[in-house]
């Protein structure tokens, strides 16, 4: 029987997103979620993970926003005069091609440096994804890959998601429209460059952070999978409108992180995924 994984990621960004994790998990169908163990509220998730005994927990590999784990003074590439981390998910992959050196060493001790703190709190690691899907970056990855294979083999989150099928199975064309089709062309051509076969389909990416019910109507996942990943993103905008001061990313505050978390809390989401 074909595996339904729901992943919420930023588990720890805000007290919303926290929230709207746990509703979700009692209310709805959410069965995964990914921790980012640098932000302010990380503590409380997992405080809050210890009564989910059946949510799969990882890591959700930060490296473009907030305190780095490691010391900054060790990754000046990383983090700018604020000791925060600095860059996006394009300023990272030219670094990892124009400073390969000194990027896949400092790298490594972020990298490892959150995983540490991961496991200081405790949690089995059962799959490492990345903020921005920063993890698919080929320097990063070799890291990443190094990890799971020390934990009992960690699933990570590939881009291997048919495109041809999506676009046949959902007629929304946002995509077009919002960088999706673009987000998705970089990222499969990084799941290729990494030569890396995993058994969980993903499907989300074209619509990502703004999945709808009618994306789940009739999902045809191909044969030879023995689970998919959808990547969702809920949260619960009018409590963090109330801590703006938490607030780093806008996205935390969109209606759509609401409208995902309404996808999450319908069961009936999952008879659509075949």
């Amino acid at each position: 029987m074909l595996k339904k994984i729901f992943n919420a990621d930023d588990f720890g960004m805000t007290l919303g997103v926290n929230a709207a994790i746990k509703r979700a998990y009692e209310e709805g169908i959410l069965n995964s979620a990914s921790l980012m163990v640098n932000q302010k509220y990380a503590i409380q998730a997992v405080e809050m993970a210890k009564n989910m005994p059946n949510l799969e927990l990882g890591l959700h590999l930060n490296l473009t926003n907030e305190t780095p784990a490691a010391n900054p003074a060790d990754i000046p590439l990383l983090v700018g005069d604020d000791g925060k981390l600095r860059n996006g998910f394009v300023n990272l992959l030219l670094l990892s091609v124009f400073k390969p050196r000194e990027f896949k060493a400092q790298i490594e001790k972020e990298v490892w440096a959150q995983t540490q703190k991961y496991l200081a709190f405790g949690l089995p690691l059962k799959h490492i994804d990345g903020h921005r899907h920063v993890h698919l970056i080929p320097a990063v990855f070799k890291v990443v890959k190094k990890i799971a294979e020390a934990h009992n083999g960690a699933r990570i989150r590939v881009m291997n998601e048919n495109i041809f099928n999506t676009i046949r199975q959902n007629k929304a064309k946002s995509w077009l429209f919002d960088g999706g089709l673009i987000k998705y062309i970089i990222l499969r051509a990084l799941t290729w460059w990494n030569c890396y076969k995993s058994d969980t389909y993903f499907y989300s990416i074209l619509y990502t952070c703004k999945l709808s019910k009618e994306q789940f109507q009739n999902v045809q996942i191909p044969q030879g999978y023995k689970a998919v990943e959808i990547m969702i993103h809920p949260a619960t905008p009018e409590i963090d409108r109330e801590h703006l001061e938490d607030v780093w990313d806008e996205s935390v505050l969109s209606p759509y992180r609401t409208q995902e978390l309404e996808v999450l809390l319908d069961k009936d989401v999952l008879k659509g995924i075949n």
